[in-house]
């Protein structure tokens, strides 16, 4: 056999292997995409541009949380209120609470337009039977883990929920990645309508001494 048979072989061979590698590739990169859309609950974060959470302009459907005695429903929400998701699984919501409650800790008035929501996983330990909620005495109705830890910071300031990720506000929201936040308002309808999306607050600066 001559030489550049040997060579043409070769060549062939190797674009052969690399045919076979290539549809391995998008084989499990299916297979991962399949495995994340089956994946309950929102991610911590999206890549820059996205948002989580349904955008400016969409319309809330109605939603009712909390115990029967105290609920929380779409109605409860003035112009203005931001509601903001956080989860005690996402690393970023865990550094954005502390500035988070700073900056309500001294404006009550403020505060009184906040609805905070800690979304858990479905079957988490100390998950209530019903949805839970807070005030703002920080006292939740549910066992010290980490979602109860996170709730009683926020409630110390503003009103908050807890709910899963098929929770109602999370599901009224369309939340898919935490954290997130969005203000709404009501259309011409009196509907509530979601009017900005990811605008956090400025977390207070300390005065210099």
């Amino acid at each position: 056999m001559s030489p550049l048979a040997v060579a043409v072989l070769a060549v062939g061979a190797l674009a052969m292997v690399n045919l076979v590698l290539v549809v391995g590739v998008v084989r499990r990169l299916r297979e991962h995409s399949e495995l994340l859309a089956r994946t309950p609950g929102p991610a911590a974060g999206l890549p820059e541009g996205m948002t989580g959470v349904a955008p400016a302009g969409t319309p809330v459907p109605a939603f009712t949380t909390g115990p029967a005695d105290s609920p929380v429903t779409d109605r409860d929400l003035a112009d203005g209120t931001l509601v903001a998701f956080f989860s005690p699984t996402c690393g970023p919501c865990r550094d954005k609470l502390p500035g988070f409650v700073a900056r309500y800790a001294d404006r009550p008035e403020e505060a009184r337009h906040v609805l905070a929501v800690v979304v858990h996983e479905s079957g988490d330990p100390g998950d209530p039977d019903t949805t839970g909620t807070t005030g703002t005495t920080g006292t939740t109705d549910t066992a010290d883990t980490a979602d109860g830890s996170m709730a009683a910071a926020l409630a110390a300031v503003v009103p908050t929920v807890q709910e899963p990720y098929d929770g109602p506000v999370t599901e009224a929201f369309a939340v898919k990645a935490f954290p997130s936040c969005v203000r709404v308002g009501h259309g011409p309808d009196g509907g509530l309508v979601v009017t900005e999306v990811g605008n956090w607050p400025r977390t207070p600066v300390p005065a210099a001494r």
